[in-house]
Parts: structure tokens; C-alpha cells; sequence
């Protein structure tokens, strides 16, 4: 499944990078994703998650709309000095400039960390616009140091738990 990539202008946020992986010809008959990923990570990773073979048959009747979070994207840029990182509020309610510029009027999301809580912030400040959420790992407040490390370090120690060859293997 290819990936086309949008980049959609947001009032509070700047451009955001969406990557639409699916056709959104006919999208009202579908199941619609918006994924967000966490710290450190892209839209690569729900991209790389829909590719897994277990995802065979839900991937033959959904779209998935991937997000970058500023500054996360492929090859990216440096922030500029005196960039204002968006708050996530404003990241939240910057979905709904998203799925408007698609002309796609409600999804599932799919979060992870600070995925997770941007899309929370925006099914509270959305409701209509969301089927459900998916909200894996969300924190409410930042992580600290240590807790960022033990993300980022346990997977690699321990690959198989993490990211499984397929999910029987649980």
C-alpha cells in the first residue's frame, strides 16, 4: 500500500506532514485511522505496524492517516532558533484542520505517548469528529530523563516482546 504525502497548513502549528496510506476515494465506506506517534519516532512506525502481515485484511478495508508531529519528519531540518513548539492542545485541535483538508469527517485514532495524548486532547475538544480512541502508552504529563531511556532502551534489549514476528507469538 503506497503512501501520498500531504503537507497541510495549520493556524497554530505551522505545516503539518500527513502521509495517507490507502485510497480516500470512497473513504465513507471505510474505516478511517489517524495515527500520531511518539517522541523520537514518525509516521514510519504506524506505517511499518499496517504492513505487518497480521494487518492483511483490516489494511484491505481502512485508510490510514499518518502524522508528523513538527520537526519529526523524515530527514527533517533543525527547529530554527526560536521555533515555539506547538502545545498540545494546539496539535489536538490542529486534527480537525487535518481531516477538513481531506475532506474526511470522522476517524478511529491510533496513538502512542505523546500521540496518544494529542489525540486525546483532540477527541475531548472533537467528539463528533471521532469513532474511538486507541491510546497506547499516554501520559498526561512529561516524561522524565530516565523514563524516556527506559522506552527507548528495554525494546532494544528485548526485541522479540516488543515487536513480535507475529502476534501469536505474544
Amino acid at each position: 500500500m503506497t503512501l501520498k504525502k500531504h503537507t497541510i497548513p495549520t493556524e497554530r502549528c505551522g505545516d503539518v506532514t500527513v502521509f495517507v496510506q490507502g485510497d480516500l476515494v470512497n473513504h465513507d465506506k471505510k474505516a478511517v485511522f489517524l495515527t500520531i506517534h511518539d517522541l523520537g519516532c514518525n509516521h514510519t512506525s504506524f506505517h511499518d505496524f499496517v504492513e505487518h502481515p497480521a494487518m492483511s485484511e483490516i489494511k484491505q478495508r481502512s485508510v490510514f492517516i499518518h502524522v508528523d508531529v513538527p520537526g519529526q519528519e523524515d530527514n527533517a531540518p533543525d527547529l530554527p532558533d526560536g521555533f515555539v513548539f506547538p502545545a498540545m492542545q494546539d496539535l489536538g485541535d490542529a486534527m480537525s484542520t487535518v481531516l477538513d483538508m481531506l475532506d474526511v469527517k470522522f476517524v478511529v485514532g491510533l496513538g502512542e505517548g505523546a500521540g496518544a495524548n494529542i489525540l486525546a486532547r483532540f477527541g475531548l475538544a472533537h467528539p463528533s469528529r471521532v469513532l474511538g480512541l486507541i491510546l497506547i502508552h499516554p501520559t498526561s504529563t512529561v516524561a522524565g530523563v530516565m523514563e524516556t531511556i527506559k522506552d527507548k532502551v528495554l525494546p532494544l534489549l528485548i526485541p522479540s516482546f516488543f515487536y513480535p514476528a507475529h502476534p501469536r507469538d505474544i
